[in-house]
């Protein structure tokens, strides 16, 4: 029995490592040139490391491959953390500085696992440096859920139609019970070999997924909407928003306008990606954003609550995303310059 579950701990780990190095090695060379991209790259390279522990302990005996699993999960932590940030972008619309969060993790996993092996120092590995992975992991992992968390809460995620989106999700639900096992399992081998597999299979199904679509939407990408049919409808688009304020209605969707206009949703979204070059919400966002600076430039007292809810937002983090995203600074401190530079009575 303890055979059989042997063989079947190493088949998966075999699998699972192959698919997982192959699945790295395409999200890292994926055209165009991603960050989110190459941070899940990352990810499935730990993942392929942790899944090639148990194949070259059973082939080797060696102890250095403990070594290897451990070093494979405190790399992931930060990893990980970098890859949701980026994912979401909650902070700024630019890439995060992702060195700040991988060099120095990396440095210190080469040091140590240099001057201190595990051959050698196994002691040390086992109880003292085995906690500490625990430990950052954790601090890495809540840091992680508090970055989706405002999203969560406000359900503004659509796992459905956002994959990056869905992506992260999984990983983070993934790493969350690897982490589980790591701290509170005796034996974790089988357990996270599974869950190791289910998460580099449901990766790749998720490029795979993506892949086709790149593919049906460069298919598509010719059958551009000409710019004599276009323009009747940017018209009286732009109708909607200087005249009716359109975009001022908190809940505004892109089927509620495509109504308006009497055209499909899948034309409508057609006219703004290849016409202007933006999506609908950034099209949205452009007109509350410029609302926005005026309210900000024109009344002091309003309160920055008040302004988002004129403009249009449910609520302030959505308005705060919005404008640092369109203006590189934050509301208050656009106030506050525009205060500075106007003229003084």
């Amino acid at each position: 029995m303890v055979l059989d579950a042997t063989i079947f701990l190493l088949f998966l780990s075999a699998i699972g490592a192959v698919n997982s190095l192959v699945l790295s090695i395409y999200l890292f060379r994926l055209k165009p040139l991603n960050l989110v991209n190459k941070l899940l790259a990352g990810v499935a390279l730990m993942v392929c490391i942790r899944m090639s522990q148990p194949i070259f302990f059973y082939l080797d005996h060696s102890k250095a491959f403990f070594q290897l699993g451990l070093t494979s999960y405190f790399l992931t932590a930060p990893l990980l953390f970098a890859y949701v940030k980026q994912t979401f972008k909650l902070k700024t619309s630019k890439n995060i500085n992702w060195r700040i969060h991988l060099l120095p993790p990396t440095s210190l996993a080469l040091i140590i696992g240099i001057t201190w092996p595990y051959d050698y120092y196994t002691l040390l590995w086992s109880a003292h440096i085995s906690t500490a992975v625990g430990y950052i992991w954790f601090g890495y992992l809540f840091a992680s859920l508090l970055t989706i968390a405002p999203a969560v809460i406000k359900k503004s995620l659509d796992i459905v139609v956002d994959q990056n989106a869905r992506v992260a999700i999984v990983v983070i639900c993934s790493t969350t019970t690897l982490w589980l096992a790591y701290i509170f399992s005796t034996y974790t081998s089988l357990f996270v070999g599974i869950v190791c597999f289910l998460l580099s299979t449901y990766l790749s199904f998720e490029a795979l997924i993506s892949k086709r679509f790149n593919a049906k939407k460069e298919k598509y990408a010719s059958k551009k909407i000409p710019q004599d049919l276009a323009a009747p409808i940017l018209s009286r688009l732009e109708q909607l928003m200087n005249e009716d304020e359109l975009y001022k209605c908190p809940n505004l969707s892109l089927s509620q306008v495509a109504n308006r206009l009497n055209i499909s949703v899948p034309h409508l979204s057609q006219v703004l990606n290849d016409n202007l070059g933006v999506s609908f919400t950034s099209y949205i966002n452009q007109y509350r954003v410029t609302l926005a600076k005026q309210l900000l430039c024109k009344d002091t007292n309003i309160s920055l609550k008040q302004v988002s809810e004129l403009c249009g937002y449910n609520n302030q983090s959505t308005f705060y995303i919005a404008f640092k995203k369109f203006s590189d600074t934050t509301p208050a401190k656009y106030r506050k310059k525009a205060k500075q530079s106007s003229p003084t009575k």
